[in-house]
């Protein structure tokens, strides 16, 4: 391995919590659906906000009848002819997409002896996040972390998704996953990283907000080209992996979109090849003796796309800001579907699972978990409480949705420092000693400072200063702290050891920011050896995908109580093993 003297220090902690919401910044609401067009076809460029006049009133706002009809995404374009193909690249095996799938697959293609090619639209490896989880590992092994119960997390994250998920995929990935950990370890071991746990959520009785160990991370050191720590190491990987493909003898060639698939026999055979446009206008078919792989990223750019499949998420996505196919940590909307319309063009089927799931966060405010939210008293806008506070952050922005506004507040007293101690935050090891309360308090105060958060000698004051309703909100308040001298919660049934009352001066309050939209996850109808799939679900010879557009794994919300899960399923396990039987001709 070789290291250069300028190292790359990446995407900071702060700058990740910065742009995740974590530091106040807020998501701007988006408007509804408007149909327009002709009577088949919905429009591909819908307003981005509409007044209640020009809405179709009704059902007809989201009919069975309109969800049938045929959106411009999904009409074919014209073919490409082949009087404007200025040439033709041949190999076993053509990748689309330079994040962690694409090149995970790269790599273990490349390793079991085929040719690969990879084209990608951007122009370097593509990441965000994150930790690769796997139940166990040789790093696992040596760090004295057991290999957890399958039949306790996987079946609760079943019974969240309502069972309405792909099973197969789900054991598949439990089955082989420490395989393809191992296999990533050793990579990322020989460019000097160090293996590292990020911190889940606990639970004193393994209650439904217990998240299991296994989320790996890496530690750089001196010797490493990328800055990372467990919880950010996603660009890290990327790094490696795209070093890595380049060394097994994988053709990497970025600023090269993916235009249309080539399907034999008039989309009824098999798809051999991927038209694609270089940056210079020219057109280029990359032919794949044995398949194409698409691993194209999410769809959540495209508004139309997110109005048929996963509309409840809509008023999360954010059109501005738009860094095209280079996003990395851009929240409210990343790619536009690229690879699921092409797939779409050839007869792909969309996924079961309806709606696609989409992953959000809520607002960590002074919450004492890596992936919780506040779990002390938070109200709505109208100084009323509205439920069980210890959920983690994706579910408490589900609730916050649902609220006037989509607003929340938080209040607590100073000593709620001690009182929900121990404390941890995002991204932090399994190994680090918890925040002291002390430092939580600076913390506070900083925020104060910085209008992030409200401060008061009395709670009176932190609820005007918030712009609540004075008398609704102490009455509120009033109420709280009598359950939590009962020591039980009659309301919600929050456990009694976090009902801290709200007495002690100083006080504290936050309107709860950070409704963020990551990404959506799903689209092609795909089987467990990531082959694409037709209506009668039968794959379409020659075409594969990987990562976040692999249909059927998530449903509802993607929930993080298995931290790092897409990552190390969709992205490192199953393009491992889907390069591998590719090359070899196992699929």
């Amino acid at each position: 391995m070789t290291t250069t003297d300028k190292r790359s220090k990446g995407t900071s902690r702060r700058e990740f919590l910065r742009d995740a919401g974590l530091l106040g910044v807020s998501i701007a609401g988006a408007g509804l659906l408007q149909a327009c067009g002709s009577p088949e076809v919905i429009s591909e460029n819908p307003p981005a906000s509409t007044t209640p006049e020009t809405l179709p009133s009704g059902p007809d706002v989201m009919s069975a009848d309109m969800a049938a009809k045929k959106w411009n995404f999904e009409i074919p374009p014209d073919p490409i002819p082949d009087s404007e193909i200025a040439n033709t690249v041949e190999a076993d095996i053509i990748v689309v997409g330079a994040g962690i799938s694409g090149l995970v697959t790269a790599n273990s293609a490349a390793e079991h002896g085929a040719k690969v090619v990879l084209i990608s639209a951007s122009s370097k490896p593509i990441f965000r996040g994150g930790s690769f989880h796997a139940p166990w590992s040789k790093a696992m092994e040596a760090a004295g972390i057991d290999r957890y119960d399958v039949d306790r997390f996987f079946r609760r994250e079943f019974s969240n998704a309502s069972y309405n998920v792909d099973q197969d995929k789900w054991y598949k990935f439990y089955n082989n996953a420490p395989e393809a950990m191992n296999w990533l370890i050793d990579k990322m071991e020989a460019y000097g990283y160090k293996v590292g746990f990020e911190k889940g959520n606990w639970d004193p009785d393994f209650g439904p907000m217990e998240t299991p160990p296994g989320s790996h991370g890496f530690y750089s050191t001196e010797s490493s080209p990328v800055w990372s720590i467990p919880g950010l190491s996603a660009e890290a990987v990327a790094h490696v992996l795209a070093e890595t493909a380049k060394a097994s003898g994988v053709e990497i060639i970025f600023k090269m979109t993916a235009k249309q698939l080539v399907r034999e026999n008039n989309n009824t055979g098999r798809v051999t090849a991927v038209i694609a446009q270089g940056a210079d206008g020219k057109y280029i078919k990359y032919v794949g003796r044995k398949a194409i792989v698409l691993a194209t990223g999410d769809f959540s750019a495209d508004r139309d796309m997110m109005a048929k499949y996963c509309p409840w998420a809509m008023p999360l996505l954010d059109d501005t800001g738009s860094q095209g196919y280079d996003t990395t940590f851009k929240f409210g909307g990343l790619f536009k579907g690229d690879g699921h319309k092409m797939g779409l063009w050839v007869g792909a089927a969309w996924q079961k699972t309806y709606p696609c799931a989409p992953m959000i966060q809520g607002s960590w405010v002074a919450s004492n978990q890596p992936y919780g939210s506040h779990r002390g008293l938070v109200v709505n806008k109208n100084g009323y409480r509205y439920g069980n506070e210890d959920v983690n952050g994706p579910l408490s922005a589900i609730q916050q949705m649902r609220q006037p506004d989509m607003a929340a507040y938080c209040i607590w007293s100073g000593n709620y420092a001690e009182a929900a101690a121990p404390w941890y935050s995002f991204g932090m090891d399994v190994q680090d000693a918890p925040i002291p309360p002390e430092q939580i308090r600076q913390q506070w105060e900083q925020a104060v400072e910085e209008g992030t958060m409200v401060k008061g000698n009395t709670v009176q004051e932190v609820i005007e200063k918030l712009g609540l309703p004075v008398e609704a909100t102490l009455a509120t308040v009033k109420r709280y702290n009598e359950l939590c001298h009962k020591g039980v919660d009659e309301d919600y049934h929050k456990r009694p050891e976090l009902m801290v009352p709200i007495e002690e001066a100083p006080f504290y309050g936050a309107f709860m920011s950070g409704l963020t939209f990551l990404t959506v996850c799903g689209g092609l109808r795909t089987n467990s050896n990531m082959q694409v799939c037709d209506e009668n679900d039968q794959p379409i010879p020659g075409l594969f995908n990987v990562g976040i557009m692999v249909g059927d794994t998530y449903a509802n919300i993607y929930n993080f109580l298995v931290a790092g899960h897409n990552y190390g399923m969709n992205c490192l396990t199953m393009g491992y093993l889907t390069g591998r039987a590719i090359a070899e001709g196992t699929v």
